[in-house]
């Protein structure tokens, strides 16, 4: 009995933290021009899109806030009452061992409101390294009576050129140590920022390391691809490291220090 007890303890714990995973929270102070937060990447709006990279076998996650339109562009007469996706299946080109979750749960989303959508999980599978191109599909409901079902979004009349990309990296890439804040402290390997962040092209990259010793200095695009390199001597305690990336295009990139055993790896936006 007191087995019995323990195991259905046991499996409300796990099902409550898998809820809990799963749950997110839209962002309320909504621009009013805005449909969704982060806007979709464009070559218009480089800073737009997934910033973050996900990695074949590490647990990965990005959430999509979205506000319901009152009215569709191009459909005078017609006004939207809500907008609706499948619970499953509602999300193209995801990465193997990776799902999605709406709130509302039911992933209705009435007019007016802000919702959001949660994509997570770990991707499992070694062919989806690449870009995947993430859509979802809609179902527009309409008023006073209609639908518009399966309507893929971004789209060319809700958003012009826009796509959320998902890069998609192999096990093991320096992306997979990134961590979403703008400092990321490691007990082992020591603190790491950037000034300024966002940059115009010129930052300092400040490294407080608890050892000396040869580094590697890294910085990548958000697909992977070096756009710098270059090896240091570090000291014990507070470096800087000088970066100039007035070369690069506008968007986010990730910088890594590493001393062949350990990496820390940080976000850089550039933005001018």
């Amino acid at each position: 009995m007191v087995r019995k007890l323990l195991l259905s303890c046991v499996g409300m714990l796990v099902i409550a933290v898998t809820v809990q995973a799963q749950n997110c929270t839209p962002i309320q102070n909504f621009p009013d021009s805005a449909i969704a937060i982060p806007p979709s990447w464009s070559p218009v709006r480089l800073s737009g899109g997934i910033q973050d990279t996900a990695c074949i076998g590490s647990y990965f996650e990005f959430t999509l806030s979205i506000k319901t339109p009152g009215a569709i562009p191009g459909l005078p007469g017609f006004a939207i009452s809500s907008i609706t996706m499948p619970v499953t299946n509602g999300v193209a080109n995801l990465p193997a061992g990776m799902n999605y979750a709406c709130n509302p749960p039911n992933c209705a989303f009435p007019r007016d409101s802000v919702s959001c959508i949660k994509v997570f999980g770990t991707p499992t599978n070694p062919a989806d390294v690449g870009q995947k191109d993430l859509t979802l599909s809609l179902t527009l409901n309409l008023f006073p009576a209609g639908q518009l079902p399966n309507i893929p979004y971004p789209n060319q009349t809700l958003d012009p050129g826009g796509h959320y990309y998902l890069f998609v990296k192999p096990q093991g890439s320096s992306g997979c140590f990134m961590a979403t804040a703008t400092e990321e402290t490691m007990a082992t390997t020591g603190v790491i920022r950037s000034m300024p962040n966002p940059s115009q092209g010129y930052a300092q990259i400040i490294f407080d390391s608890p050892t000396a010793g040869l580094y590697d200095f890294i910085v990548t695009d958000l697909a992977g691809k070096p756009v710098h390199r270059e090896r240091r001597q570090i000291f014990t305690g507070e470096n800087i490291i000088p970066f100039d990336g007035s070369h690069l295009a506008n968007g986010m990139y990730l910088y890594t220090v590493s001393n062949g055993q350990q990496s820390i790896t940080e976000k850089l936006v550039i933005q001018r």
